[in-house]
């Protein structure tokens, strides 16, 4: 029972978030930080529009968020922009719009990264109005050429982050909705929750779980169609998709660091207050509206051998992220280098972030980062480790004591 579940879920949005992963590679290669960061670096309200608007699509959780959000700030943008982008960016991106639709429907696979846009917009409009001043711009320079990426196919770049890098930061959380959704289904009935599911009780109820818990916008799906499934509204699972993938206790410190108390409140009573309201708003104009009468959002269009390759390259994708990022190839220690740990880094665009601060450091190479241990090592000079450190923590992470 357990099993079919898995497979049917599984099947059902494999189409979608494969299309998704690569649309996202598409993005992690033509829309850069630094195409984010030129048109965010205006006090306008406009770049705040215009940062919640770029923010949507971009596939990277709360945790993901954080350095790129101090990388702009760090680079002049302003803080109701840098809010602006923080709100709305975790909510959603192309992977989690997908399976949204696959799972809960096109009404919510619409609903949902439009209010995560209005959502972004009035919380960077509110910072914009009360505390709007500009981090002073930081020039980096450097020479021959450290800033350099490697040379590789904007095709193999597409690829490598859309089907590697990307499922790699969400296979464990996604198979662990995915499973638990599947328990839910199976040994909760259906409209169980109904007495406490709906109204304004079921939404903070779902504010309260969302809140704290570290859980990115893909991964949430699976955990909300569970939940609606035994017996919450949809106004009320929108709460926790809004409130769960753009909040949890680590993020929320580092955003205190960053933006300021003052700005932090303005952060969590945006999305708590968009939420709520957003929930309440949905259930009034679609009262009743279940994905559960017609099961999962079945794509009729493919047929059934190809949804079993599909959803068999799907697993394959997600086995082979999760071997890569818990058993990577073992390297041939370089005894020379310097080594520093590093706390709070969840995913792939952390390391990537570290990386590229660390460009600009004279003379420090052969740089390697470990996710999993958060061990960075490096060649360079001694004098270099205190930039290194500086540079890690203007990112919002932290130095380990070893």
């Amino acid at each position: 029972m357990i099993l079919d579940n898995l497979w049917i879920m599984i099947s059902e949005f494999a189409p979608y978030l494969i299309l998704g992963f690569f649309i996202s590679g598409l993005l992690s290669e033509f829309l850069t930080v630094e195409i984010v960061q030129k048109y965010l670096g205006s006090d306008s309200l406009f770049s705040v529009f215009l940062a919640s608007l770029l923010g949507v699509p971009i596939p990277l959780c709360s945790c993901g968020v954080i350095p790129v959000s101090a990388y702009l700030s760090k680079n002049g943008a302003s803080k109701g922009s840098v809010t602006s982008f923080l709100i709305s960016t975790p909510q959603t991106g192309i992977d989690s719009i997908f399976i949204t639709y696959a799972m809960l429907g096109p009404v919510f696979a619409i609903y949902r990264p439009f209010i995560a846009f209005i959502s972004g917009v009035l919380g960077g409009a509110l910072v914009h109005f009360n505390d709007d001043k500009k981090s002073e711009i930081v020039e980096e320079s450097c020479e021959d050429d450290c800033c350099e990426e490697e040379s590789k196919s904007k095709i193999y770049n597409v690829f490598n982050y859309g089907f590697v890098k990307l499922p790699m930061d969400i296979a464990g959380p996604l198979i662990f909705g995915v499973v638990f959704s599947s328990l839910i289904l199976v040994f909760i009935p259906t409209d169980y929750f109904d007495m406490v599911g709906s109204g304004i009780l079921g939404m903070f109820i779902m504010l309260i779980l969302g809140l704290p818990t570290y859980v990115c916008a893909t991964a949430s799906v699976p955990i909300a169609f569970a939940l609606h499934s035994s017996g919450f509204s949809m106004g009320a699972v929108l709460v926790f998709l809004m409130s769960g993938p753009a909040t949890n206790i680590a993020t929320m410190s580092v955003i205190y660091k960053i933006l300021g108390k003052k700005n932090l409140l303005i952060y969590l009573l945006t999305i708590i207050l968009s939420s709520i309201s957003f929930g309440l708003l949905f259930d009034f104009i679609f009262p009743g509206l279940s994905v559960l009468d017609s099961g999962y959002t079945v794509n009729h269009l493919l047929g059934s051998n190809i949804k079993f390759i599909l959803s068999l390259s799907l697993i394959i994708i997600l086995l082979n992220a999760l071997r890569i990022k818990y058993f990577p190839s073992k390297k041939i220690n370089n005894i020379n280098a310097e080594e520093i740990f590093i706390d709070g880094m969840t995913c792939n665009h952390c390391v990537d972030s570290v990386r590229k601060s660390l460009k600009n450091i004279k003379d420090v190479k052969d740089i390697d980062i470990d996710l999993a241990s958060g061990k960075l090592s490096y060649n360079g000079p001694s004098n270099a480790k205190k930039n290194i450190e500086k540079s890690i923590l203007s990112l919002g992470f932290k130095i380990k004591n070893q």
